[in-house]
């Protein structure tokens, strides 16, 4: 006879289905704050419907805000200073906070990921 305790089960990730526990796989674009209120997502394991949650969606729109005014504050001021104010100047900047924004909603969504059960 052991004197070992029983295992306790796995809590599952934030990033696990809601119907199976398993983990799904989350592309980039999922990732990002999307206005579908009615898109479904499906698991490779079970072929159950999931979607993130309102609160990961919050997260990823505060995340996009976060990341464009840093982009602003910081990178495009330096970029516009740098090309003197010139147009091609103006584009690359204009890009570098698009990419800002993507990446901090991509982060904070991430960050805060949790999937909810769709039907």
């Amino acid at each position: 006879m052991s004197t070992e305790p029983p295992a306790l089960p796995k809590s599952p990730s934030s990033d696990s289905c809601p119907r199976c526990g398993k983990s799904v796989e989350m592309s980039f674009w999922t990732l990002l704050p999307s206005r579908d209120n009615h898109r479904i997502l499906t698991c490779g394991a079970c072929g159950g419907h999931f979607d993130l949650a309102n609160a990961s969606k919050m997260a990823g729109v505060m995340g996009g805000m976060a990341g464009m005014a840093l982009g602003v504050l910081l990178p495009f001021d330096w970029i516009i200073r740098a090309g003197h104010g010139s147009k091609s100047y103006l584009i690359a900047g204009v890009v570098v906070v698009a990419a800002c924004m993507c990446l901090g909603a991509v982060a904070l969504t991430r960050i805060l990921l949790r999937l909810e059960a769709r039907p």
